[in-house]
């Protein structure tokens, strides 16, 4: 009997009660639930960095891709400018810029002029973020 085991044979006794507590997850309508709200927050993070300002961008050939910015600026035909689809006068563009420029860290701003938007008005949005600090811009246009 070298190198044998004996194995004692265990038993279990098993209670059974009256009182059985029902523990069922409804685990369809909770995947229902993930989805949709995953779905939801794809689609508002994607839609963020767009402006539904109404701006008839000029056309350059050599346009390059317009990264997503969190800063737009947009200027309309009527010379009213918009950052991020609310409108500032332009008396408090600069106090605006100077109390969002922590918040950018050296991300692009996005200037979005109407093609007939008043070029001075461009140049005024553009000396303002200089003034604040806030040097790097891109201006949108159309291929």
């Amino acid at each position: 009997m070298h190198g044998h085991v004996k194995l004692k044979k265990l038993y279990y006794l098993k209670f059974d009660t009256k009182l059985k507590y029902k523990s069922d997850i409804f685990i369809i309508s909770l995947v229902d639930i993930v989805l949709l709200l995953l779905t939801f927050f794809m689609v508002t993070t994607s839609l963020g960095s767009e402006s539904s300002i109404t701006v008839h961008l000029p056309k350059a050939e050599q346009s390059g891709e317009i990264k997503s910015g969190k800063y737009v600026i947009s200027v309309n035909e009527k010379n009213e400018i918009y950052i991020n689809d609310i409108l500032v006068k332009k008396e408090d563009l600069l106090a605006e810029f100077r109390k969002r420029k922590d918040e950018l860290g050296g991300i692009p701003v996005i200037i979005r002029g109407d093609k007939k938007a008043n070029y001075e008005t461009l140049v005024s949005v553009i000396d303002l973020l200089n003034q604040a600090g806030l040097p790097k811009f891109t201006l949108s246009t159309v291929k």
